[in-house]
């Protein structure tokens, strides 16, 4: 039981971090539907110097929930005999971070952020914060989805 809650705890984190995370690109989040949506260049540059500011930290403390989240997931299927709840749990966390990690390729996200200048032309700048808040968005459902999946999972172990 510790397990699975120890691994409820870091899918949470996940979630919770990268939550706060997409409140604060929340104003230029209708970018990527729409890129010509109506999002002030205020908002942009406010949202890029705020990534800017978090970019040292965030990529590793995310790496650290997600290794850490991945172990626990491993170590949960072996220990529930290969359940397929645990392994739901697995799979649906690795196929966003796979995405973001290696096809939308964090390294240059994270490359972008900091290369680039808050004086630069807006496009640039839209460019390099748009890649960031599509991969945050794009982990923060898939720790939605894990975290959820494990609450089920722990739940249903208690009741038993």
């Amino acid at each position: 039981m510790k397990l699975k809650v120890i691994l409820l705890v870091f899918c949470t984190m996940g979630f919770t971090l990268l939550l706060v995370v997409g409140l604060l690109e929340r104003n230029v989040v209708s970018l990527l539907i729409n890129e010509s949506a109506d999002v002030t260049e205020d908002h942009i540059r406010l949202t890029f110097s705020a990534l800017q500011r978090i970019v040292g930290v965030l990529p590793y403390t995310l790496g650290v929930i997600i290794a850490g989240t991945f172990i626990l997931s491993v170590a949960q299927i072996f220990k529930s005999d290969k359940k397929l709840l645990p392994i739901a749990v697995l799979v649906v966390l690795l196929i966003p971070m796979i995405y973001n990690i290696f096809i939308a390729d964090t390294a240059a996200v994270v490359e972008g952020i900091e290369t680039t200048k808050m004086s630069d032309e807006l496009s640039t700048v839209k460019s390099s914060l748009l890649g960031a808040v599509k991969q945050h968005y794009i982990g923060l459902i898939g720790f939605a989805l894990t975290t959820i999946l494990q609450l089920i999972f722990t739940l249903k172990s208690i009741k038993k």
